[in-house]
């Protein structure tokens, strides 16, 4: 038996096979690192949505709790909860700048507040109901499962914007 030591009796790999592997690993890791993002973007939108949900009924049950009005107010950037601090005990039932503030945030996406009347802003009166009712949504390039929160007379609800003016509950 004859063994040889030229190229066919190696086991190696050449430096060309190895940057080979190499450059097809990094185009692997940009497609992953790529798909990873618009993951996290979507989970951002969704987490800005619940937190709107979440502040809007603290704003609702804080209305019920202490008999007086909470508002809720919008721009492209952000939004703010109010609670009726003037003329106490009750307050006046509108928003004014001396109402104190509860939450602001200010918003990754950008909000768009379609409600009745086209207000930029509306109330939760004593019993807890709504003044306006619509839907608010964050605008975003991913499609994410929620992005937008439903204003009903009596009720919110977490939905998806289906692009025809509406957030559909899910």
């Amino acid at each position: 038996m004859r063994t040889t030591a030229g190229p066919a009796g190696r086991g190696g790999f050449t430096v060309i096979e190895a940057l080979i592997v190499v450059a097809i690993l990094g185009i692997i890791a940009v497609i992953a690192v790529d798909s990873f993002r618009g993951f996290g973007e979507k989970y951002r939108v969704e987490g800005q949505t619940k937190q709107l949900y979440a502040d809007l009924m603290d704003a609702r049950g804080r209305a019920m709790q202490r008999n007086r009005a909470s508002f809720a107010l919008f721009t492209s950037s952000g939004y703010a909860t109010y609670e009726d601090t003037d003329n106490p005990p009750d307050g006046d039932g509108t928003l004014t700048p001396s109402d104190t503030r509860i939450t602001s945030v200010t918003a990754r996406h950008v909000i768009t507040a379609t409600l009745s009347g086209g207000a930029s802003d509306f109330a939760f009166n004593r019993n807890g109901t709504a003044t306006a009712t619509g839907y608010v949504r964050f605008s975003s390039t991913v499609t994410a499962d929620y992005d937008c929160v439903g204003i009903g007379t009596t009720r919110l609800h977490l939905g998806k914007y289906n692009g025809t003016n509406a957030c559909v509950e899910k």
